[in-house]
């Protein structure tokens, strides 16, 4: 039956007691169920069988909810996360200074990454805008160049100061900048994960694949974020997403949460972390042999 939303929840899937109907991506019981997304899943639920092990960029206490159902089908599922490049890119338009002139946390970082940034509707990329002028918030919003020609007229102007939109922005550094308070994005896993890393909260606008998925678990399990309210971009959404978060209320619960999170994760990659010692199996699974230490 459907709850106070609408949503209806799935109790077929071991391990995600937390999902609903409307969470699944399409291709799963909607839409094409002959697409790309729906062929690689069918793909990935063939082989994987008989796989001899399966690496995954996640880590234990992260999957502490599903962990004994994946392993009652895949024994030698090894959980190796999290992993991303320790080396951020340079910084090319000015994103640090600018971070630099603004109080610790109250920044709102935005990027939709390389495809969801085109598939965000210009109705909707207005209305994200107004949104943050709105918020009377500082922040920085990475869009691509032939994005930018659909902001509302004088946007830029409006806000030169508060806001900075660029071209691209080197998101590792921004991400673990002290003035960052919160990440607004797709909701892409590796958004997720360098976010639990990093201690910021975030602000989800899903649009396909794994993302509407993610949202809920940041939403309703890890406690570290939310969901635009209707799923998508529009100013009242916007701003009240973004008072939510940085607010000492409800926010300063997000923030303490996600940065258990945090510890959770470096304790995990730590030497002797649930990590570490996946890791050394899986070397010692390919190197025939038992292996002191994984360099």
């Amino acid at each position: 039956n459907p709850d106070s939303n609408g949503a209806v929840a799935v109790d077929c899937i071991p391990g995600l007691p937390f999902l609903t109907l409307q969470d699944l991506p399409e291709g799963i019981i909607s839409g094409r169920l002959d697409s790309l997304f729906s062929l690689l899943l069918e793909e990935v639920a063939r082989t994987t069988p008989r796989s001899a092990a399966v690496i995954v960029n996640t880590f234990d206490a992260f999957e502490s909810f599903s962990l004994p159902a994946i392993h009652n089908k895949i024994p030698a599922c090894l959980f190796v996360g999290p992993l991303h490049l320790s080396t951020a890119s340079a910084d090319r338009n000015g994103c640090l200074p600018f971070l630099d002139s603004h109080p610790p946390n109250s920044v709102v970082y935005v990027s939709f990454g390389t495809v969801a940034d085109l598939l965000l509707s210009k109705h909707e990329l207005v209305a994200l805008a107004e949104g943050l002028e709105f918020s009377r918030q500082p922040f920085l919003w990475s869009l691509k160049p032939e994005r930018h020609a659909d902001l509302p007229a004088d946007f830029v102007d409006r806000v030169k100061g508060r806001g900075l939109v660029v071209p691209w922005a080197p998101q590792l550094l921004v991400i673990r900048h002290a003035s960052t308070g919160v990440f607004l994005s797709h909701g892409g896993y590796n958004s997720l994960l360098e976010n639990l890393v990093d201690g910021v909260p975030m602000i989800m606008r899903p649009f396909y694949g794994d993302q509407r998925v993610n949202s809920r678990l940041v939403e309703r399990v890890l406690g570290t974020g939310l969901r635009l309210k209707g799923g998508t971009c529009t100013r009242e959404s916007v701003v009240e997403a973004v008072r939510l978060v940085l607010d000492e209320g409800e926010g300063k619960g997000m923030r303490e949460k996600v940065s258990q999170w945090k510890h959770k994760a470096h304790e995990a990659a730590g030497p002797t972390g649930s990590s570490s010692r996946n890791l050394k199996a899986l070397v010692e699974m390919l190197s025939g042999g038992p292996t002191d230490s994984v360099e």
